[in-house]
């Protein structure tokens, strides 16, 4: 089953883009106006199953927003991007309804992998993948780095998995988050092209040397868990 969200979208498209890299985790996004009134009548005429809007300056157009949709709508997700840690501002968000409120700016694909995570429990540990790989320097612009962190969480579940060959590997990467074969296949290759091309952190060194995808993925499941089990 695939969710759809909902997300405004501004002058400088930060909508649109989120709604292009979160849909690689198994979403269908649509993308319009972050004008309040574009956004209510798009909820009024399709079904949604969460809405992300930026609120980067309170007024009574967001409050009313807010109200309508909970009044309206009382199972939509409700995700508020602002622009300032000012717990006051946070706290009246959430009291009006939102479910949760992002800060910016905030690395977009750990956002994403939070949102993903409250339609698709399943998906737990990703935003903590995510930034765990954001640090190591591979590419979190490109859509092959959503892949490579469900690959990761795939192995740390089930670690079994590290006998599968490449074509099973990638089938079920694409299985856990709606997708593709191909679309993994071709995701994965071009980031992570780019990614050691640039120079990616392997073992606290920095690494060119491209190693087989699957070979690189065992190898940063078992850093990720080795890190995680320091971190407890």
């Amino acid at each position: 089953m695939k969710y759809r969200l909902l997300i405004g979208d501004t002058i400088d498209h930060m909508g649109k883009n989120m709604a292009n890299t979160i849909k690689y985790l198994g979403f269908e996004t649509v993308y319009c106006s972050n004008y309040t009134d574009t956004l209510e009548k798009m909820l009024n005429e399709e079904h949604f199953d969460g809405c992300i809007f930026y609120a980067l300056v309170m007024n009574e157009n967001i409050r009313s927003f807010i109200r309508n949709c909970r009044n309206s709508y009382p199972q939509l997700k409700l995700y508020a991007i602002i622009a300032t840690v000012s717990d006051s501002v946070r706290l009246e968000l959430l009291k009006l309804g939102v479910t949760e409120c992002i800060v910016m700016p905030y690395i977009n694909c750990i956002a994403c992998t939070e949102i993903a995570v409250d339609f698709y429990p399943e998906l737990k540990l990703l935003p903590e993948i995510a930034e765990f790989l954001f640090k190591k320097k591979f590419p979190s612009t490109l859509i092959g780095f959503y892949f490579l962190c469900t690959a990761v969480k795939i192995l740390i579940d089930n670690p079994e998995t590290a006998d599968y060959g490449s074509t099973e590997l990638y089938t079920a990467i694409a299985e856990k988050i709606n997708n593709t074969y191909d679309n993994v296949e071709r995701g994965l290759r071009v980031m992570l092209s780019s990614a050691f091309r640039k120079g990616v952190i392997i073992k606290n060194k920095i690494e060119n040397r491209r190693m087989k995808n699957k070979d690189l993925i065992i190898l940063l499941a078992e850093e990720f868990r080795n890190t995680s089990y320091e971190n407890l």
